[in-house]
């Protein structure tokens, strides 16, 4: 018995919408690019429930005559190519034609469309791959398709799409996608009768600030580069403005979006030394290529492209950005560490001569504690602190080995000017009297089995994290009031990100209140965030939460706590009192866990005093 045989035609069409309608937002970019091929200058995109219930785009394109819009739902039905020669040459964003089958075989459509030649347009409604209606209709020129009930016969997968929130700014991030290749197009967005968008035509520059805002505006650097192999223009953003997450890094080819980590590693090697290391820099950047040296068929969304030769690619995108960067004068001087160095001013002719005089015991001897040498019990012998945080002696030379209490002997003598620990005091902490800073970012103190290094932001992230915890489980922080607000602008998906996690941030001590359209009027911080920084660590909130995998809801209150932690520490750079070091070690040493912030990151590192006695066998 023959048991191989052909699916039917709704079968395949739900297979491959597996592939290329994952949720509302795939459906919004197949049908986005559908009028871009078809010539439009207006699209607008009308959500309602965030396209769970209707999406519907309606263009000013050329239309269909009844017979293509028929066909145009039967699958691989194209009118881009015509052989696989074509697939090395082409211009157009569709042409497998897969899009509207595999829509119509998990979803209700309704297409009306009209060319301009034509009296009447053409109406069709298919549910899941069968034809219901197909007749004329009076209708504008151009196409007005309406996707309704989306899975309605897979509730499975419905029933595993995300919240609201999370769904509309996937179909954002499909809409910036578009609309970034083509700012002569008029784009429009809305979801239950709420503008979102609305783009007028524009050249790319002032496309980049009306969907992110005009905060961006000075932070772009123009990007223009033509060889024999490929054209590359657009805009990157100054190293100042590079965040802590991905979410505004744009690679397009062609007029194409597409996702490239070879050529994502090009920028960040021309940002190297320029941004910290976690840091990504934003950027906009298009390629324009002879369409026979990319395959743009190698994945369902087609957002991954393969480049013949990709290595000269990389080396041409790497000198555009170097070359961009350095007619801002944005490359570093040359830096060399002069901490310690002496400034030198040569004397003048008419100066007199000075020869210092230097007063010293020749009795001295430093090996042995007498009463004309220095003794670790000395009442002379007081650690000072300049205003970089560095130790110095009112008395030299001291003997290095005091700040290691591993030698038995000196022990003794050292604990006689440590005061008592109280109850909560970590015994780590039990032995030592001194700290410094080191280089701006570690704070470095003796302890009974060497010195102990920590990283003074993380250990102030971990502090405040389990404060900023304990808050949340215990009651509502009332914030500190400002009376005058600051104005928080976003783009819009920023603000629909802040919708949904404005309830957590107000229980922190937050108030915003909407402030016009994609903006917030900050009212209120916790009272431990200062009040000029609210601004800066709402945006890096943001950042941190941009393109969370899974639901954003799964254990929010860790994330905003650690997302309001990281933002809030103080920076490396940051001198520091010996009080003030202390007091921080202190409270890390009273935490839950003292080793590691919520992410996972070394906060402290001991070096022992037998690894450093050995280095000298």
């Amino acid at each position: 018995m023959d048991i191989i045989h052909l699916l039917p035609d709704s079968v395949a069409n739900q297979i491959a919408a597996g592939e290329v309608v994952q949720r509302p937002a795939s459906v919004v970019k197949e049908l986005m690019e559908n009028a871009v091929d078809a010539g439009a200058k207006n699209i607008q995109v009308v959500l309602k429930n965030v396209g769970k219930a209707i999406i519907q785009v309606i263009d000013d394109g050329k239309g269909m005559s009844p017979m293509d819009a028929r066909m145009a739902f039967e699958r691989h039905a194209t009118s881009k190519i015509s052989s696989a020669q074509d697939l090395f040459c082409i211009h157009t964003l569709g042409f497998r034609g897969e899009a509207l089958p595999s829509i119509a075989s998990v979803a209700e459509v309704e297409l009306k469309t009209r060319r301009e030649e034509d009296e009447l347009g053409s109406y069709i409604f298919i549910a899941a791959s069968e034809l219901k209606t197909q007749e004329s209709v009076n209708t504008p020129k151009g196409t007005n398709i309406s996707v309704k009930n989306l899975f309605y016969n897979l509730p499975a997968r419905r029933k595993f799409l995300k919240s609201d929130t999370t769904e509309l700014r996937n179909i954002t991030q499909e809409f910036l996608r578009v609309a970034l290749t083509h700012p002569d197009i008029s784009f429009q967005l809305s979801n239950n009768g709420n503008s979102i968008y609305t783009l007028p035509p524009s050249g790319l520059r002032q496309r980049i600030v009306n969907l992110f805002g005009k905060s961006i505006n000075t932070r772009l650097i123009n990007i223009d580069c033509e060889t024999g192999l490929t054209t590359i223009s657009g805009f990157i953003c100054s190293p100042q403005q590079a965040k802590k997450s991905y979410g505004e890094q744009y690679f397009f080819v062609n007029d194409r979006f597409m996702k490239h980590s070879f050529f994502h590693k090009a920028v960040m090697e021309a940002y190297s030394g320029l941004i910290a290391p976690d840091s990504i820099p934003s950027y906009f950047i298009y390629f324009t290529v002879d369409p026979s040296l990319i395959d743009v068929n190698i994945h369902p969304t087609k957002t991954e492209i393969k480049f013949q030769n990709e290595t000269d690619f990389f080396q041409i995108l790497l000198a555009a950005i170097k070359e961009a960067l350095g007619k801002f004068n944005i490359t570093p001087p040359l830096d060399f560490d002069t901490e310690g160095s002496i400034e030198y001013n040569p004397p003048s002719e008419t100066a007199e001569t000075y020869v210092p005089r230097i007063n010293y015991n020749p009795n001295y001897n430093p090996f042995h504690y007498g009463s004309d040498s220095l003794s670790p019990n000395d009442s002379d012998f007081k650690p000072t602190f300049s205003s970089s945080n560095r130790i110095h002696t009112e008395r030299v030379p001291a003997n290095w080995d005091i700040l290691f209490d591993g030698l038995q002997e000196k022990e003794e003598a050292q604990q006689t000017s440590i005061p008592e620990m109280t109850e909560n005091s970590h015994p780590i902490l039990s032995t030592t009297n001194c700290y410094f800073q080191l280089k701006g970012r570690y704070i470095v103190t003796p302890i009974s089995s060497g010195l102990m290094l920590i990283d003074q932001k993380r250990a102030h992230e971990r502090i405040l994290f389990e404060k900023y915890m304990n808050t949340l489980n215990t009651q509502q922080v009332t914030g500190q009031k400002s009376l005058f607000p600051e104005i928080l602008e976003l783009s819009a998906s920023d603000f629909l990100l802040v919708q949904e996690i404005l309830t957590d941030l107000e229980y922190l001590g937050f108030e915003l209140n909407t402030f016009g359209k994609n903006c917030y009027a900050i009212y209120a911080t916790p009272p431990s965030l200062s009040y000029t920084r609210a601004k800066e660590v709402l945006i890096e909130l943001i950042e941190y939460y941009k393109n969370t995998e899974g639901n954003i809801r799964d254990k929010m209150h860790e994330r905003v706590v650690s997302a309001l932690a990281q933002a809030s520490a103080i920076d490396y750079q940051t001198e520091l009192s010996c009080e003030e070091m202390r007091e921080m070690v202190t409270n890390l040493f009273t935490c839950k866990q003292h080793q590691f912030t919520a992410d996972g990151r070394t906060i402290l590192h001991i070096l022992k005093y037998e690894d450093v006695n050995n280095w000298f066998k």
